[in-house]
């Protein structure tokens, strides 16, 4: 194991082993140069050995019980400050000057609290030193004893000054930097169906971060009740899919980040304040103890795709910073899973609104030609007359030919959006697709309209497919011979009115209107008014235009 590896994200232990070095080198200080008088030298090795015993004893605690060195944080942290006063008042009490090497106990106190705990806790710290160091010296002059109380007033200042800044660098520390687990829209992680390989991928990365060598991540889809059970350690991995009554409870204690010694019934966590408490485990561990493991680390995850807990064993020397590591994790981990959830909900989104759009052009047009075709092969058979059954042979020929151009540039379209045109004339476009339409169905369509109407393409493409099924409509179920359509401009939007001479249709509600002009129209982000009667169907259509730049 390296040095780094020995302290990083271990604070407990640094603050054990500076605190041995800082009483190790104050203690040589007063062995070979004394400053005080022989019995205050006296009373003041006999402090500094005492300390460094307890000292010793601490880091020895920190090496080997996490949960221990957390219970004796707060008598450690009383020791530190006892221990910063006293010395400086039984060795120095005649030359009190800020000077003093005991002044860096000041900061390790100040320090150790703000590492352990926070800011808060260090600032309730340094105030109570502060506040006790006056106490005490004042308590010294009252009783005569030699004081200078000059340097003692600039020593208390310099202390205050001293733990303002302190307490300072504690509200900017932040959390401890963990790499983003992103997997984009682009990473084929973001392409599987089951979500295994994100899985994987995270129990890793959350391996990789704490240092573990062995990691468990049991996961339960939303939509599935079976529980999937990832396990890695030692170069190798397998993967279990369980019934979901295969370890029951595996979800216990999956509502908090904690650091657990099944063993002997201990646990490490943070309250909502985010200060460590070291605690009694009094719930079962399920998922660990199928798994073989007493003592580790376990992250809930709770993600819009489903539930799990991921546990991390096997770790070198944790302790209260592996449950704030261990917040960091779990949060980045959600969210990256959220983040794929969210991807896959887009993705699918768009190929339902992507075969809705296919499937109304291809109703409006394609569907609609043949109809039309059909429509008039029909009539074919009751014409007696050789010339005009050649006439009209030709003419639905021509119409095919028209449909299967058309055809072909919506399979361009398909292929390569980037090729529909920017820009279009609107009413230009509606009159071709009226020709079109009118010969298909045999009967008259007019388009009028105010002229330079230009819309981009795509807008284009939907107004004249939105004219198609209309002119289709009036023809197969009104048996209409005329059709009038009228292109206006109505403030900042567009009315399309469209007129038929048939029979009409029974109109009893919403559903009875057509259903792909219904989409169409509301995927536009506009309105349909139909009004049939015995007399004809008449259609108004309001689109926005302005705010959606839907033309100009």
């Amino acid at each position: 194991m390296n040095l780094r590896a020995a302290f990083e994200n271990r604070s407990g232990r640094v603050i054990a082993l500076f605190r041995v070095i800082l009483v190790g080198v104050f203690l040589i200080a007063v062995l070979v140069e004394p400053v005080a008088t022989a019995s205050d030298l006296d009373r003041g090795k006999a402090l500094l050995f005492g300390y460094l015993a307890v000292s010793l004893l601490a880091a020895v605690v920190a090496w080997r019980s996490w949960w221990y060195d957390q219970r004796i944080a707060p008598g450690l942290l009383a020791l530190d400050v006892t221990a910063f006063i006293a010395a400086v008042y039984v060795t120095e009490t005649g030359n009190a000057d800020f000077t003093s090497p005991f002044l860096a106990l000041f900061a390790l106190a100040i320090l150790s609290a703000t590492l352990r705990w926070d800011w808060r806790v260090a600032s309730v710290t340094g105030v109570f030193a502060t506040v006790l160091f006056v106490v005490v010296g004042l308590v010294i002059w009252n009783l005569g004893l030699p004081i200078d109380v000059y340097r003692f007033g600039r020593r208390s200042l310099y202390m205050l000054a001293l733990l303002i800044v302190l307490v300072w660098f504690g509200v900017q520390r932040r959390d401890p930097h963990v790499t983003r687990l992103d997997p984009g829209p682009d990473d084929p992680m973001a392409q599987t169906d089951d979500g295994t390989d994100l899985r994987w991928r995270a129990l890793e990365h959350a391996m990789a971060v704490t240092g573990a060598r062995r990691g468990v991540l049991a996961w339960s889809d939303a939509e599935e009740p079976w529980l999937n059970l990832h396990q890695m350690g030692n170069g190798q991995r397998r993967l279990e899919r369980l019934g979901p009554d295969a370890i029951v409870g595996w979800d216990e204690g999956g509502d908090e980040v904690r650091l657990f010694d099944s063993l002997r019934g201990r646990k490490l966590v943070r309250d909502a304040d985010n200060l460590p408490h070291a605690r009694t485990l009094r719930t079962p561990m399920p998922l660990a103890a199928h798994c073989g493991i007493t003592e580790g680390l376990t992250l809930p995850l709770r993600c819009v795709s489903g539930s799990g807990i991921i546990v991390l064993a096997e770790l070198t020397g944790p302790g209260p910073d592996f449950v704030t590591l261990g917040g960091i994790l779990n949060r980045e981990i959600s969210s990256a899973f959220d983040r794929i959830a969210v991807i896959e909900f887009e993705r699918e989104a768009l190929l339902s609104r992507t075969r809705a759009a296919i499937a109304r052009d291809l109703h409006d047009s394609v569907a609609q030609s043949l109809a039309g075709a059909c429509f008039r092969l029909e009539a074919l058979r009751r014409m007696q007359d050789p010339r005009a059954l050649d006439v009209e042979l030709v003419t639905v020929r021509d119409a095919l030919r028209r449909e299967q151009e058309h055809v072909r540039t919506l399979i361009d379209a398909l292929r390569s959006p980037a090729s529909t045109p920017d820009d279009q004339d609107l009413l230009h476009d509606l009159r071709a697709t009226a020709s079109d339409a009118a010969m298909h169905w045999n009967l008259t369509v007019t388009v009028t309209g105010a002229p330079a109407t230009t819309v981009p393409g795509w807008y284009s493409h939907e107004l004249q497919q939105l004219l198609r099924e209309a002119v289709a409509n009036a023809a197969r179920h009104g048996g209409a011979r005329e059709v009038t359509v009228a292109l206006q401009r109505r403030g900042a939007g567009l009315v399309l009115d469209i007129a038929d001479d048939g029979a009409g249709f029974e109109l009893t509600g919403a559903d009875q209107q057509p259903w792909s002009i219904r989409e169409r129209v509301a995927t536009l982000g506009g309105q349909l008014a139909v009004d049939s009667s015995p007399q004809g169907t008449h259609l108004a259509i309001l689109l926005p235009l302005g705010a959606d730049g839907a033309a100009r």
